[in-house]
């Protein structure tokens, strides 16, 4: 047997596997074919033969039949639907080269080749792409959108991560170095201030803002800068990763200024004690520089004349804005008026003359330009200064639509405060030299009946101990006199009563006892403070500490209640102030008030 015939032996044992060949159904003919019909699986003879009638015609452009007359309209188009579509043979798809399929009549007529001079009968690349490549370039879009959305996911993380990163590194920053600048300075006391008053911890961002720090929101910005350069504030929440310029390699360069909130710098301590700190710290700077903050308040007053005398001309006059040119000297004349002792309300008055004045002049003038109005105004603003400055002039007040910049609140209570302590500190030392300077036989009032019963009181051992083991507290004895108080909350109190209770009433804030501060002037003044007092913001006493200055007392500093009381000139003992000391005092109270940054 041979190789060949073996192999027909093996051939002929293996087991023949039929292939079911599916059946076409191509139309109009399987000669020549112009469409098939392509069913689902399992679908039913009575279908199929619903799905046939509906595709089937004789030549292109005319059906076979109406739906109609196949069955129920709804019922054969809800048929086809479920069960077939049909692939035109010769029309054929750009993308992939396969057959274009329909899904329905309407389908057949959107390829306008539904006649019979028209339709193809060989294959031709008609059209935009088919049913199937539409869907898998559908697919690859939404794919691509999906990847793009997810490296924007991960990249806005990223910089999400980053920016909470670089915040922390804010908070963590070290406490101020140096001290701003006054009008840095003024915008920080007025920051405080607004969240103060709207109790929040943040202000800002600027752009939301109503109204300007300082002159304008411009030197806002910089303002602003320069606070977060000497860590003074830093950027806070709410924010969103536009508010944070990124490096190419997604690292934080900074945040813009106008779009992020403020707060207060961590390292200032507490949310309570950084408003504290920041009161007391900078409002004794600014008072002690009081000619630069009056400085900048004629600059404010300046800017907001200008202010007034544009608008004005503008909104009531209908004129043109000052010219450029001239805005500079309108400024200069303001400022230097404000300097020679205007008031920003005489100088409303003026601005407000000069306007009228100019728009009078320009109704007489013909060939005026625009603009030459209000540069007249501003000329006669400068006439009208110089004209007026040995007359009485009435005061007008500021139109509520000229911009009033926080600072300028601010920085008026400042020089008021520097005012009210360079009075109160003037009356303090006229006091003081007038205490100084008495004979010392006025100073003997009540001295020899507090002394000498002072001496004479009774201190039984013994019963002071059954009191200690009972529990019991001894009351104060012994005559009452008149004592100054100065409160943990910087308030002055004078009350009259037994020394134990004076020394008592110190002594509670700490451990019970008190130590006596021996004052070199006025030396008939003494002073209590209590022993072993928790040092803390709550016990601190910044207005006594600043009084026991005044009085030539540079220890300190001291925590709780402090009380002040005389004594004689031949004894130690504490006895009541009178009249002239206690005015001394209550002068002292009030400078050293305004030098802690208290409101009076």
């Amino acid at each position: 047997m041979g190789k060949r015939q073996r192999r027909r032996n093996r051939q002929q044992k293996q087991p023949r596997t039929t292939v079911k060949q599916q059946r076409r159904h191509l139309i109009p003919s399987t000669e020549h074919p112009l469409l098939e019909v392509v069913f689902k699986p399992d679908v039913s003879d009575k279908d199929k033969a619903t799905c046939l009638d509906y595709w089937s015609f004789a030549e292109p452009g005319t059906w076979a039949y109406k739906v109609a007359e196949i069955g129920p309209t709804t019922a054969v188009l809800r048929t086809v639907k479920a069960s077939c579509h049909a692939d035109l043979l010769t029309i054929v798809c750009p993308d992939c080269a396969g057959p274009k399929s329909i899904y329905s009549r309407s389908d057949m007529a959107a390829t306008r080749k539904w006649a019979p001079d028209v339709f193809p009968n060989e294959q031709t690349v008609l059209g935009g792409s088919c049913h199937d490549c539409q869907a898998a370039a559908a697919e690859e879009e939404a794919q691509e959108a999906r990847r793009v959305a997810e490296e924007h996911r991960q990249q806005n993380q990223a910089r999400v991560d980053a920016a909470s990163s670089w915040l922390q590194e804010q908070e963590r920053r070290a406490f101020p170095s140096s001290y701003p600048s006054v009008v840095n300075a003024l915008a920080l006391v007025s920051m405080v201030d607004i969240m103060q008053r709207k109790n929040t911890e943040a202000i800002g961002p600027l752009q939301t803002l109503g109204y300007s720090l300082a002159a304008s929101a411009e030197v806002d910005v910089e303002v602003f800068r320069s606070l977060h350069q000497e860590r003074w504030i830093c950027p806070t929440l709410p924010a969103t990763t536009g508010d944070f310029a990124f490096d190419d390699d997604g690292t934080v360069r900074g945040v813009y200024i106008k779009q992020i909130p403020w707060c207060l710098a961590p390292a200032l301590g507490s949310k309570t004690a950084a408003r504290r700190e920041i009161t007391s710290l900078l409002g004794r700077m600014l008072i002690s520089r009081s000619d630069e903050v009056r400085d900048q308040v004629h600059n404010l007053q300046a800017g907001m004349a200008v202010a007034y005398l544009e608008g004005l001309l503008i909104r009531t006059y209908r004129e043109e804005p000052i010219p450029e040119h001239r805005l500079p000297d309108a400024y200069e004349t303001f400022l230097g008026a404000l300097r020679e002792g205007f008031t920003l309300g005489q100088l409303i008055a003026i601005a407000w003359s000069a306007a009228a004045a100019a728009v009078a002049w320009g109704q007489r003038t013909p060939g005026l330009k625009p603009g030459n109005v209000s540069a007249a105004a501003v000329t006669n603003v400068g006439r009208r200064i110089g004209f007026l400055h040995d007359r009485r002039i009435e005061e007008y007040d500021l139109p509520n639509w000229v911009a009033r910049p926080a600072t300028l609140g601010a920085a008026l209570r400042v020089l008021e405060q520097h005012d009210a302590e360079i009075e109160a500190l003037s009356r303090f030392l006229t006091l003081k030299q007038r205490t100084e300077a008495r004979p010392l036989e006025t100073t003997e009032l009540d001295g020899d009946m507090a002394d000498l019963q002072s001496n004479e009181t009774d201190h039984d051992m013994e019963s002071f101990l059954d009191d200690l083991r009972a529990g019991r507290k001894q009351e104060p004895s012994g005559p009452a006199i008149t004592y100054a108080l100065v409160t943990s909350e910087g308030e002055l109190e004078f009350h009259t009563a037994p020394v134990d209770g004076m020394r008592d009433k110190v002594g509670s804030a700490g451990a019970g006892a008190v130590d006596r501060i021996w004052l070199p002037s006025p030396s008939t003044v003494h002073a209590y403070v209590a022993e072993l007092v928790t040092a803390s913001s709550a016990t601190s006493n910044p207005v006594a500490d600043e009084m026991l200055r005044l009085l030539d007392c540079h220890d300190g500093p001291f925590y709780g209640p402090i009380s002040f009381f005389a004594i004689s000139t031949h004894a130690t003992q504490p006895r009541g102030l009178d009249e002239d000391q206690r005015e001394m005092l209550r002068a002292a109270h009030e400078v050293a008030r305004a030098r802690a940054g208290l409101q009076g």
